[in-house]
């Protein structure tokens, strides 16, 4: 299903994401709305399965199975990781323009002021796979601080920290001069919303500078800020699975 190829009878939220259009579980919540027509028809079914040659609409839009595309892009800061913003500028925006016509939308978030390794892809099913927390796919970060975190601060940080009535805590948190100090390797599973500033400020520190260097057992090495490569599904599959840098 990589390249646009489609296996069927498939289940009709399986073939909204493989169309690029969203993830699965969010093609449930657009069945679940009525945004979903299967042969001019609203569709509710959940688990509508398609024997091929339907005509499929999202929000009376035609989709169809696209080229699969896969970009690994070292965002800098500064660059919000949105498809559009008027905000300012966007990871799209440093792609050329067929990219946003793929329909190409970044894979999770990182925030304005981070920076470094982001996926983006148009295939909803791949999306999915990566980011769930059943995959166990981690996240890995090299953090600087504004201020020193001694050695107490430290182990509480490695112990947990409490956000929002949940107590927080990182798979693997490493000084990065050997001892504590200000440079760390932060290491999470399932990740959510700035959830690495949160815990540093929960410390009462705060942080200077945030970057992602790996996911799984992809890592960000040689990758300029602003630049990105595009790979095929299997190759992208097995840097992130297997091991692999850019």
């Amino acid at each position: 299903m990589s390249e646009g190829r489609i296996s069927f009878p498939i289940r009709l939220n399986r073939y909204i994401a493989s169309c690029g259009v969203t993830s699965r579980r969010k093609a449930d919540d657009l069945i679940k709305l009525g945004r979903v027509t299967v042969d001019g028809l609203p569709e509710e079914s959940m688990g509508r399965v398609l024997d091929g040659g339907e005509k499929v609409c999202v929000d009376g839009r035609d989709i169809a199975p696209s080229k699969r595309v896969y970009i690994i892009m070292n965002k800098p800061r500064g660059i919000l990781s949105a498809v559009s913003d008027s905000r300012g500028r966007t990871v799209l925006d440093l792609l050329p323009e067929h990219y946003g016509t793929l329909g190409v939308f970044p894979v999770g978030r990182l925030d304005k002021e981070s920076e470094g390794l982001i996926i983006l892809t148009n295939d909803g099913a791949f999306a999915q796979e990566i980011i769930h927390p059943s995959s166990g796919v981690r996240r890995i970060y090299s953090v600087i601080l504004r201020r020193e975190l001694d050695s107490i601060g430290t182990e509480e940080w490695e112990n947990g920290v409490v956000i929002d009535g949940r107590r927080v805590r990182p798979l693997e948190l490493t000084p990065l001069d050997g001892v504590p100090g200000k440079r760390f390797r932060v290491v999470l599973g399932e990740g959510f919303k700035r959830e690495i500033r949160l815990m540093v400020q929960a410390l009462g520190n705060s942080v200077d500078r945030l970057k992602r260097t790996g996911f799984g057992n992809l890592s960000l090495e040689k990758l300029p800020a602003g630049a990105y490569n595009e790979y095929n599904y299997d190759a992208i599959r097995k840097m992130i699975c297997d091991g692999g840098e850019v």
